[in-house]
Order: structure tokens, then sequence, then C-alpha cells
């Protein structure tokens, strides 16, 4: 058999079984990355921030279908709380008069159909706590004040129960207690908590029983231990807390958003977004009074290919498509969220993306729409110095379940697929060609390294025939690249090279230099050490009095003089002036 011919049976060889050797070796584990369009709406009639926002229906036990989106209070410009409220009816904000303001209150969903506002800052500027009650009629569009709470909340949350009643619970630097709202007008004391807490979640257990916690206490310090309170019962530590901690966000919470079980069946689970020392994320599963892990199929990403991601909300359940989204945004204005399919098991997990719809941090109030799909509202940059002094009325949507809103996977299952199709055309065409090929690549080399002597060679530089050809398997290397480094961490080791990449894809060293130079512009020891001063950053964020011995073993620096020299050259600043300026 010609010399050729055996190539060629070698690299389809190859080329067949790369794919599943890749799967066996756990790229399985690698969470896809998907870009969706964010569909601008029409703008609030007043921008405001620490506002609620909830889909109201006008019939009882509608459960959402045909509902409006409505926002409630907040503060508007230079930070003054807000009287009103408004609803998303034929594409455009309708504006209505609240009986109160109700900045950093709280609102609850009634069987009846209408839903009760409470609580929120007394004075401009975020300042004091307030009693003040009022109903809104989803099918008038009213609001009327109709009692008092038992005590003066900001940050809390309430769940109705089966009997009519419900229970409040949570403050902002004041004191914290559980009380109950009759059904009626009347709210009762029920009973002490053995934390103070801030924005708690209440996870239904039974008809009329409640579990309360929170990660953070009454002034946003971190609670630990976590102690969670029942309704009914006696208080306890989950084992799980001893790990993970429950993520922190700063928006009211309806912790029904969260409920992904089955009422009908006496199933109340829950699912909430939690978080270790380390940086890492997961998904907690709360049942009746159980908390464990929530199994998934990959990691959560914590550092994208713009920098760190952070995640700031509950989980948002489509109970109808069976997900769950939690948002996240980074520092170039971009919007994630982390999709998880919780039905299956385990569960799997979906980051989608936005371009960027501001020019910094952006952190909004999203809510649930009949559809299954999310609508943020009142977009706002996380800039300390304008952080609750000028907020924007923009409004957007983010449109899951429109096949045609939503860009490919840049990884994930399906790409394997793909990849076989694709090596199996090459095939064809390469045998045609074979006698005819160029071979002279477009490279971006990356200095001293030379391609590996491996059959995998071969099959790289028999893609290398066109630039256009080159380019397009670069950047779909680069996207396997960024993958492997998101979910494994493989910057923290110290020494990583770039052969140790090319082993772990299948490729040559040459071929990652040059898709590293040709997409990213820079050299391999460049983009492994952003991966590393992104991660200190986020452990000096996350940890302030961290010392920074630990922060650059962990980030993957050598020694110290490197991670000071590296940070500078990146930041312009030394550690300790960016985590002063942070």
């Amino acid at each position: 058999m010609p010399n050729s011919y055996c190539l060629l049976l070698l690299w389809s060889l190859l080329v067949v079984c790369l794919p599943s050797a890749m799967l066996a070796k756990g790229q399985d584990s690698i969470c896809p990355v998907v870009k969706i369009h964010a569909e601008r709406l029409a703008d609030l009639n007043i921008a405001r921030s620490g506002h609620m926002a909830f889909v109201a229906n006008a019939a009882p036990h509608s459960h959402g279908e045909n509902g409006e989106v409505t926002v409630v209070g907040g503060h508007t410009s230079a930070f003054v709380p807000t009287p009103t409220a408004e609803y998303y009816k034929d594409g455009q904000w309708h504006l209505l008069n609240t009986a109160y303001t109700h900045d950093g209150g709280f609102t609850v969903a009634l069987k009846s159909g209408k839903v009760m506002v409470a609580g929120g800052f007394r004075e401009n500027l975020g300042i004091g706590q307030s009693f003040e009650v009022e109903m809104y009629d989803p099918e008038t569009h009213r609001f009327y004040g109709f009692s008092s709470l038992n005590q003066k909340r900001v940050s809390a949350t309430a769940v109705a129960l089966d009997s009519g009643k419900v229970l409040i619970t949570g403050n902002w630097y004041a004191d914290d207690e559980m009380e109950f709202f009759d059904g009626h007008e009347r709210f009762l004391p029920l009973k002490p908590v053995s934390q103070q807490r801030y924005l708690p979640y209440l996870f239904k257990t039974s008809d009329n029983d409640v579990l309360a916690l929170s990660g953070y206490d009454n002034k946003g310090k971190l609670l630990d231990p976590i102690i969670v309170d029942r309704m009914k019962g006696e208080p306890f530590s989950p084992p799980l807390f001893d790990e993970w901690h429950p993520l922190h966000f700063d928006h009211a919470l309806n912790s029904d958003d969260s409920f992904v079980g089955d009422q009908s069946k006496g199933i109340f689970t829950y699912l909430m977004p939690v978080s270790n020392k380390g940086g890492e994320m997961a998904i907690a599963e709360v049942r009746d009074t159980l908390f464990s892990l929530l199994p998934t199929d990959s990691r959560i990403p914590t550092t994208g290919q713009w920098g760190i991601i952070r995640y700031y909300t509950h989980l948002y359940a489509d109970r109808q498509h069976q997900r769950g989204y939690v948002m996240g945004c980074d520092s170039t204005g971009r919007q994630y969220a982390l999709c998880v399919d919780y039905a299956q098991r385990p569960a799997r997990l979906t980051l989608y993306h936005t371009d960027p719809l501001t020019d910094s941090i952006a952190i909004t109030i999203p809510v649930m729409m009949a559809d299954g799909n999310l609508m943020l509202t009142g977009v706002k940059p996380a800039v300390r110095w304008n952080f609750n002094f000028t907020p924007t009325a923009q409004t957007w949507s983010l449109r899951f379940n429109d096949n045609g809103n939503v860009a490919a996977a840049s990884s994930g299952h399906g790409w394997l697929w793909t990849l076989l199709a694709l090596a199996l055309i090459a095939v064809i065409v390469i045998g045609l060609l074979w006698h005819r090929r160029r071979k002279q690549p477009v490279r971006c080399d990356d200095g001293p390294d030379r391609p590996l002597p491996s059959a995998a060679n071969d099959s790289q530089d028999s893609l290398r025939d066109t630039p256009s050809v080159n380019s397009a398997r670069c950047e779909e290397l680069m996207q396997r690249i960024q993958q492997l480094m998101d979910a494994e961490r493989l910057y923290q080791r110290s020494d990583l090279k770039v052969s140790d990449l090319a082993s772990a894809l299948g490729v040559s060293a040459r071929t990652v230099s040059d898709s590293i130079k040709s997409v990213n512009g820079c050299s391999f020891s460049y983009f492994v050490n952003k991966y590393r001063i992104n991660y200190a950053q986020q452990l000096m964020r996350q940890q302030p009095d961290i010392k920074m011995t630990e922060v650059y073993i962990k980030s993957g620096f050598a020694n110290e003089t490197s991670f000071y020299r590296t940070f500078k050259t990146m930041t312009g600043l030394t550690p300790k002036e960016w985590a002063q300026t942070d």
C-alpha cells in the first residue's frame, strides 16, 4: 500500500477515535458556553433600583399563566424612594401610584391573586425602616394601604401558607423575629429567631411549616455557623454549610422563585446557589430538612473569556421546562445566566452570556415570565460612586426558549459529533487533494515551543490547507483551551507548560501556541498569567484578610517576586494598592 494511503488511513483512525478518547478523559465535564441575544424592551417610566419585580395574575390559582410583569417601589435618581409601580402590557410600561414607598421592601403573592407589598426604607439614602403595608389588585391595577407590620422591616422575606397566613422574617440594621399575617389585616409576633438575618430564604417543608435561613446577618456580615430556624420545630445546622455558604445577593427575594418540587404530591424541593472559601460555585438542593449538593455534569464556571464572573441572584425556576437560572455579570457589562436542567441526573449546566449591556459591571433584578424567559429590570452599573444614585430605566429580555435567539454552544457534548462529521468530510477532501495540498500554514509563533512528535501533529498539519481553514481551527481550539482552563483550573499549577495543555487536548504544543497567539494576540505565558491574576483578584475580593503568600500560591505563581511583577504589569498597581481601591 502506498505510504500516502497508509498515512491517510492512520489519520482517519485518529479523527474517528479521538472524540471517544477525549470523552473518556472527562471532556463532558466542561460547561457549555452559549451566546444569547438580549432584546432591549421599552424603558420603564421611572429609573429605579432596589425595587421588587414579580408576575401578577388577576385570576386566583393561575400559577403565572398570562400574568403581567410588575415592578414596585425602589428608589430613583439621587437615592430617593419612589411611591410608584409599573406593569408591562402590550410592549409598554404603565405607571401606577402606590400608597407608600417601598425601597428595599418585600412582596408576597396571596391565594386571592392579590399581592401584598410591605416594608422598606423610611427615608432617602436608605435610612431607617418602615411599618407600611399595602395590597395590590392586578385586576384593577390599584394599590391600597390596609395595615402595618408588627415590626419595622427592610430586606425581609415572606412566604404564603396554605392556611392563608403569611410568614415574615428578616431585617436590615434592626432586630429580627418571625411574625405572621393572619390572612385578614393583623400582623402578629410568632417566635424569636436564632440568628439575625438579611434577605433570608423561606422554604416550605409541608403545607404549614417553613425553614428560615440566610448566609448573612442583619448588617451584611457572613454568618458562621449557619443555623436554620423552623416555624414549627427546633433550629438545626446542616452539615452542608460546614463547607458551602449561600450566595450573597442584594435584592428582594421570593423563595417560591426557587421551588422545583411538586406540592400536589407533598414534595417540597428548592434549589439555591452556594459557594465555598475557594471561590467554587455549586447548587444546593433543599428537600424537606435535608441539604445536599445537586449533582451536575460539569463545574460552574467562575472565570470566563472576559474575566471573573460574579453571580448575584438566587435561582429562578422555569418549572414548565424544568430549568433554573442564576444571573451573573463581569467587568465588561456582559450578563450571564447559568442554566440548570434540574430534572436530569446529573443536572446539565449551560452558561449563557450576552454582549455587553453597559460599559462596566451591571446588575439587575430579574423576573421569570410565564413563557419561561427572563426579563431584566433596572439594569445598573455596579460602580461604587453611583451604585445607588444613578439607576437606569432599561429593561431587557433573555429568550431562552426561542431557537433563533440562541447562538451555537461553544462547548459541550454536541461538539463531539460536529468534530466527527467535520473529520469525515476532511478525510474525503484530503484524499482527493492529497498530492496538491499546500504546506504553507499561517502560524502564530509563540517562541521556543516546537511541535510534539506525534501522529496528532500530522492530523493538525493536514488541516492547515488555507489561511481560512487555519483561522477556523485556531478559534475552535481556543474555545477548547479556555473550557479546559476554566473546568480544570490548570492555571493553578505553577509548573504548567504548553506541552501539558497540548497533551490534554491531543494536539501539538505548536498548535496550542499558534491558536493562543492568533485568537488572543498574546503568548502562552501571558494567557495563563491573565487567568492567575484574575483568580488572585477574586481571592482578595472574597477574602479581604487573606495573606499574599496564600494568594500567589493558590493562584499558581511559583514565587512572590513573579506574582508581584506580573500583577503590576497587568493591572498597573501592586496587589496591596489594588485591594485598597477595589
